[in-house]
């Protein structure tokens, strides 16, 4: 059920018109996977004091990730697995 959920915000994610997300990035740990939300570098904000925040990071075990994968492959989400030494 978390994966439909999760699944839900990014396609609402990618709707909005004020900003554009590109992508999502998941960084796959041994414990959990954090996804973050990846959006286009080019906003243009005049006032620094009225920028919008990135949507914070969803933190998943390897199951939830295992589904939402295979369901954003059926939406057509673009989205890169990351599996850094985490130090």
């Amino acid at each position: 059920m978390k994966d439909k959920r999760i699944l839900e915000g990014v396609l609402l994610e990618m709707e909005r018109q004020d900003r554009n997300m590109t992508m999502v990035e998941f960084n796959i740990h041994p414990d959990m996977v954090v996804m973050n939300y990846i959006y286009d570098a080019h906003e243009t904000v005049e006032d620094v004091h009225k920028k919008r925040h990135d949507h914070d990071p969803e933190i998943m075990d390897h199951e939830t990730f295992a589904g939402l994968k295979d369901k954003l492959y059926e939406n057509n989400v673009p989205f890169r697995e990351r599996r850094d030494d985490f130090i």
